[in-house]
């Protein structure tokens, strides 16, 4: 594939169950989703965890985190691979989501003149590609060795673990149609009492003040990134960044 070849990548072992030091609590996970996790789901969650736990303890700035099932435009992931974008204050890149979701364009022309840098300010489930810093990997490692909810859940929640989610819009990194992998039959499980049921609603109804008290906040606090907001001029970051900059994709 084109691009390919300039970008230093691997292939990172998938796990198909939890390992150290992770934990699964299926209480939580019944009155958070309403049912309990498959294997399958955990296994998802523990590759993306050691992936993390890498990274927490490489000398690397950052790690682009591809699964094994995308399309990738290579030119564009090797100029997102040598640009250090905890400089730029982002230490998360969504580079793709499975759902639509609501944003804040935060820069129009961000590597060139098709592509822009958006902020999430909603859920949007997904983990097929992403862009990592280092302090963010450990803030994960160190907040979700618990596993109480599906992976595709954990890196929305910016009013929980105080990550932005930005995004690359539109997406570098498309997802091959077809069923998951996963299954569908995780959505069968669905049987709980009715104490859960109470719980679970309690949980959704916090989860949603936070969010909405956290998006307050950014909205008059937040300072976004320097440059001009009109879509017009120059692209923001430069088409060939300083090559002097670490940075390693991955792909489970």
């Amino acid at each position: 594939m084109v691009g390919e070849e300039k970008v230093d990548w691997a292939f990172f072992p998938a796990h198909t169950s939890k390992t150290d030091p992770l934990q699964y609590d299926e209480r939580a996970a019944v009155r958070r989703c309403g049912r309990r996790l498959s294997p399958l789901e955990i296994g998802c969650y523990a590759s993306h965890f050691k992936l993390w736990e890498w990274l927490s303890n490489s000398d690397l700035d950052q790690a682009i985190i591809f699964e094994d099932d995308v399309i990738i435009d290579w030119t564009l992931v090797e100029k997102l691979a040598i640009t250090r974008f905890a400089d730029y204050g982002i230490d998360l890149l969504r580079l793709h989501t499975h759902s639509p979701f609501p944003y804040k364009l935060i820069k129009y022309k961000f590597f060139s003149e098709n592509n822009h840098l958006i902020r999430l300010t909603g859920v949007a489930s997904g983990a097929a590609a992403y862009l990592l810093s280092r302090t963010a990997a450990r803030s994960l490692v160190s907040a979700y060795s618990i596993i109480g909810v599906p992976l595709d859940w954990i890196l929305p929640r910016y009013w929980e673990h105080r990550i932005l989610n930005y995004c690359m819009f539109p997406f570098p990194v498309l997802h091959r149609d077809g069923p998951s992998t996963i299954g569908e039959e995780r959505y069968a499980m669905s049987q709980r009492a009715i104490y859960d049921r109470v719980a679970r609603i309690g949980w959704r109804l916090r989860d949603r003040a936070e969010r909405a008290y956290v998006d307050h906040c950014l909205f008059l606090t937040k300072r976004f990134l320097p440059g001009p907001m009109g879509n017009s001029g120059p692209s923001f970051l430069p088409a060939q960044p300083p090559a002097t900059l670490r940075s390693e994709p991955f792909s489970s």
